[in-house]
């Protein structure tokens, strides 16, 4: 049975192997006091092709019933299958409705709806009920508190001033031993003055603000600005310390030395001076490497390379003039 208040439908379950045949269904019911004869019973659900029985507008909620239900098709019906109901034992209580607030100066009122039969007539009419209503602070749901009332309007009070808390209502009855399910929660601020640090934390919040957006604001006209030039990547991407940028190594230098042979010679007719060599250079660099010297004489007696002094041993007419040339 699904039955809840003064709803009642008993649902049941059919052999799917015969689901492409004809098969329709029977219900009925009886009161449990009364004899087990085909009399007795009054037909609610006749032949039909669904799978439940709404029973509601056929059982009072004080009484005791027999209900049962079998298959019928293609000429032949199954056997009755049968369950024992009693609605004000079996049947749920379902939750109050309509849940409205009416908040005060750190107070609030509640006012909601009972729950209701089918035929739209109040369940406290058939059974004694009360209500409990749960509230708390909306940041501290673990901290649950109740109060119980007999009618469906309270008021909680005293509550924190400015403060949102979060309510939900049920219904129950001892004497029947029933307890609905709560509504859905749902949360409402008091009025009243907000608590001192409520106000401090509202101000620091502006002033935060306040200075955040222009900071920000100028943080991205500045990287707009940046992004609209160009700059080199060695002074975007350098890693190398800017002092040492400047302290340059310095220029290896080196020196030149133009060593020129000029050889003199005498003619018979008077001392005239016909100069015939060619230059060599030496190039003398400061890690002391060797100098190269050649010289190519013109004349076919004399011909190579010599120094200041072999040159003066040779040949006493002979003078080797060197001019040296540093070059940096």
């Amino acid at each position: 049975m699904d039955a809840v208040n003064t709803r009642y439908i008993m649902i049941w379950d059919r052999n799917h192997s015969m689901a492409n045949h004809n098969i329709t269904f029977t219900a009925q019911y009886k009161f449990s006091h009364t004899q087990s004869d085909e009399g007795t019973y009054t037909g609610v659900c006749v032949r039909i092709t669904e799978e439940r029985c709404d029973f509601s507008k056929e059982l009072g909620f004080n009484n005791e019933y027999i209900l049962r239900v079998r298959a019928e098709g293609r000429g032949q019906m199954s056997n009755w299958y049968w369950l024992k109901f009693i609605p004000d034992e079996h049947a749920a209580l379902g939750p109050p409705s309509n849940v409205t607030f009416d908040p005060g100066d750190a107070m609030l009122t509640v006012s909601f709806r009972e729950p209701m039969a089918e035929d739209n007539t109040p369940m406290s009419s058939m059974l004694v009920m009360s209500f409990s209503l749960q509230y708390w602070e909306k940041h501290s749901p673990s901290k649950k508190q109740e109060r119980v009332f007999d009618t469906t309007e309270g008021t909680l009070f005293p509550l924190k001033p400015w403060t949102e808390y979060c309510l939900q209502v049920n219904a129950f009855s001892k004497p029947y031993n029933k307890t609905s399910p709560y509504t859905q929660q749902q949360c409402v601020r008091t009025l009243g003055q907000p608590p001192v640090w409520k106000v401090l934390l509202a101000l620091l919040g502006c002033v935060g603000l306040m200075t955040i957006v222009p900071v920000y604001r100028c943080h991205k006209k500045r990287k707009s600005l940046v992004s609209k030039h160009t700059f080199p990547s060695g002074i975007l991407h350098n890693t190398q310390d800017p002092i040492s940028l400047l302290l340059l190594p310095r220029e290896e230098s080196c020196a030149v030395t133009v060593v020129m042979a000029v050889q003199v010679e005498q003619t018979s007719q008077g001392q005239q001076q016909q100069v015939k060599g060619q230059g060599d250079v030496e190039a003398e660099q400061d890690s002391g490497s060797s100098s190269i010297q050649r010289g190519q004489g013109s004349s076919s007696q004399d011909s190579g390379i010599y120094s200041g002094e072999d040159s003066g041993k040779r040949s006493a007419g002979s003078t080797t003039t060197s001019q040296p040339e540093e070059r940096h």
